[in-house]
C-alpha cells in the first residue's frame, strides 16, 4: 500500500536586496531639502549631547575646555540634558527665495489615447475612514511628495514595487501628473514592466484622487472611480468626447451618448467638479520659500558653484565627551551610553557629508553640461536624462532621482528646481540639441505673439517650429500645450 502523503525538506537559495537601517537613514538625508535637513539636524542636536555646532573659525585649533570629574553630567537615558548644548545653538539662515505657484485653470482637454472607463466600486467604511483621516490631516506645509510617501509607508507591497512607487512619486510634476514613461521607471528601478504597472496602480489609489495620471482623461477617470457614485455616462463622456466638448459640439455629444441635452448639461456640471490638477490640492496655496542647495555664480567666462549647506564643516563630535571615554571616573554605563551617542553622531555627520558630495557632483555636471543655459536661459537648455547623469557620475539612477528631489539651484538666470535640468530633447536639422523645456519655451513665445483673432493651431505651431529646424509632432505639441496650461486654439479664440 502506497503512502498517500509524503514530506520532504528542500533547500532553496534566494537572493534578495534589503536595506539596512543605516542605508534607509542615509537615503532620508539625501532626499531632504535644506530646510528639512536643518530641522533634522536640530532634532539630533537636541537629542544627542555629544554633537555640537563648531563655531570656531577655520584654522583655530584651540583645545576645548579641560574636563574635570566634578563637572560630569548625568548622561544616562532619561536624564535631563536639555541645557548642555544651549551655548552651541545658533539661528538658522532666513529663507532666501520665494516660489509662488503658477495658476492652473480648467482649460485644456487631452487628445492622447483614451483609457477605458473604470468599473465602479465603493470602498469599505474602514478604507474610507483611513483615507478621510489622511486627507484631512495634511499640514499646510506638507509637500505633495511627502504626503504620498506617507501613504506609501502604509502599503504592504514587495520591496521592488515600493521602490518603483517611490520613483513614480518623485517623478510627479507639481500638478500631480506622471510624465515619465513606464519604460524609464523600469530601467531606473531595474524591475519588469509588470512591477512598474503595479506600482503605478498603487500610487493611483492614493489621495488626492486622480494623482499620478498620465493624461487628463486618466486623471478624471481615476477621480470618477474614487467617487461614491461613479456615473457610466460621465465615464463615456470623458473617454470619447472631451475634444468635442472643447469645441462645444454639445448636440453631437448628446446624440453619441444617447442622452437628452438636460442630461448632458448635468454630466458637464459633474465634470466641472473634478480637479484637472489634483496635485494642487496638496501644494500650499500660499507662497512658500526655498533655500537653494547650490548657487551658481559667474566667474569670468565660466561659472563656479557655491554650496549652501549650513552644517557643513561645523557639525562635530565634542572633544569634551570624547575625553570622557578615557576618564576612569566615568562609569561603564555612562561610557556605553557615550559610545552609542558618538556612533550616532558620526553616522549623522557621514550622511550629511555624503549628501553634500552627491549633490555637488550632480550640480557640477549640470553646470558643465548647461554652460549656455547659465548665460541665455531656458531656450539654451540641452537635453540630459537622469540615466545619462547617473552613468557619467557612476551612480544608480534612483540615487540621482532621490538627490535632486525637492531641491533648487540659484543660477544667473533664475531659481530652478534640479529636476528642471533633466529632460528628453530634440535635434535640429543643423544637429543642435535642445531640451523639451526649450521647445515648450518656443511654444509659449509663439502663442504669446499670436493674433487673438486667428490663434495658432497645433498644426500651425508644428509648422512654425519646423521653420526653426525642429520637427515636433502635432500630438507632442498638444501635450506640451496642455502641460503649459495653454488652451486649444478654439478655446483661445472663444476667450
Amino acid at each position: 500500500m502506497e503512502q498517500a502523503n509524503s514530506f520532504s525538506q528542500n533547500t532553496v537559495l534566494r537572493q534578495e536586496q534589503t536595506l539596512a537601517p543605516q542605508q534607509i537613514l542615509s537615503l532620508e538625508y539625501l532626499m531632504a531639502p535644506v530646510t528639512e535637513l536643518e530641522e533634522k539636524v536640530e532634532q539630533e542636536l537636541a537629542a544627542n549631547p555629544v554633537l555640537e555646532l563648531d563655531e570656531k573659525p577655520p584654522g583655530d585649533e584651540t583645545d576645548s575646555d579641560a574636563f574635570s570629574p566634578q563637572e560630569t553630567p548625568d548622561l544616562r537615558p532619561g536624564a535631563d540634558t536639555s541645557g548642555m548644548l544651549d551655548a552651541n545653538r545658533e539661528d538658522f539662515d532666513e529663507h532666501l527665495d520665494r516660489i509662488a505657484e503658477s495658476p492652473e485653470t480648467w482649460d485644456a482637454f487631452s487628445r492622447d489615447n483614451p483609457v477605458e472607463a473604470f468599473p465602479g466600486g465603493e470602498a469599505s467604511s474602514e478604507e474610507e475612514e483611513r483615507r478621510s483621516y489622511l486627507f484631512n490631516s495634511i499640514a499646510a506645509e506638507t509637500s505633495l511628495q511627502e504626503y504620498l510617501l506617507d501613504q506609501l509607508r502604509f502599503a504592504d507591497v514587495p520591496e521592488q514595487t515600493a521602490a518603483a512607487a517611490e520613483y513614480i512619486i518623485g517623478s510627479l510634476d507639481e500638478t500631480g501628473y506622471l510624465k515619465t514613461p513606464l519604460a524609464e521607471i523600469e530601467q531606473a528601478v531595474n524591475c519588469p514592466r509588470e512591477t512598474a504597472e503595479q506600482a503605478l496602480a498603487l500610487v493611483q489609489t492614493f489621495e488626492p484622487p486622480g494623482i499620478a495620471a498620465r493624461d487628463l482623461k486618466e486623471c478624471l477617470l481615476l477621480q470618477l472611480k474614487a467617487s461614491d457614485t461613479p456615473d457610466p455616462d460621465l465615464a463615456r463622456l470623458i473617454c470619447g468626447h472631451l475634444d468635442d466638448l472643447a469645441h462645444n459640439r454639445l448636440p453631437q455629444i448628446a446624440k453619441a451618448l444617447g442622452v437628452s441635452m438636460d442630461r448632458l448639461n448635468e454630466l458637464i456640471a459633474k465634470l466641472r467638479t473634478l480637479n484637472p490638477h489634483p496635485g494642487n490640492a496638496i501644494t500650499p496655496s500660499t507662497p512658500h520659500y526655498v533655500i537653494p542647495e547650490v548657487i551658481v555664480e559667474e566667474d569670468g567666462d565660466d561659472f563656479r558653484i557655491v554650496q549652501n549647506d549650513p552644517f557643513s564643516g561645523r557639525l562635530s563630535i565634542s572633544d569634551r565627551y570624547m575625553k570622557m571615554l578615557e576618564d576612569p571616573s566615568v562609569s561603564p554605563e555612562d561610557k556605553s551610553y557615550l559610545r552609542e551617542k558618538i556612533a550616532d553622531g558620526r553616522l549623522l555627520i557621514h550622511n550629511i557629508d555624503q549628501r553634500k558630495s552627491t549633490i555637488r557632483r550632480i550640480a557640477e555636471l549640470i553646470v558643465a553640461n548647461q554652460h549656455d543655459f547659465m548665460t541665455y536661459g531656458p531656450r539654451a537648455l540641452k537635453p540630459m536624462t537622469m540615466r545619462q547623469a547617473a552613468d557619467k557620475l557612476g551612480l544608480h539612477e534612483t540615487t540621482v532621482s532621490r538627490a535632486v528631489a525637492n531641491k533648487y539651484m540659484q543660477t544667473p538666470v533664475g531659481l530652478y528646481e534640479f529636476k528642471f535640468f533633466f529632460s528628453g530633447g530634440f535635434q535640429s536639422e543643423e544637429g543642435e540639441e535642445v531640451s523639451s523645456h526649450a521647445i515648450k519655451d518656443m511654444i509659449r513665445e509663439l502663442v504669446s505673439g499670436e493674433n487673438p483673432a486667428k490663434p495658432l493651431s497645433d498644426s500651425k505651431l508644428a509648422a512654425l517650429l519646423r521653420t526653426r529646424g525642429f520637427d515636433v509632432a502635432r500630438r507632442t505639441i498638444a501635450k506640451y500645450r496642455d502641460e503649459l496650461s495653454i488652451p486649444s486654439s478654439q478655446l483661445r479664440k472663444a476667450y
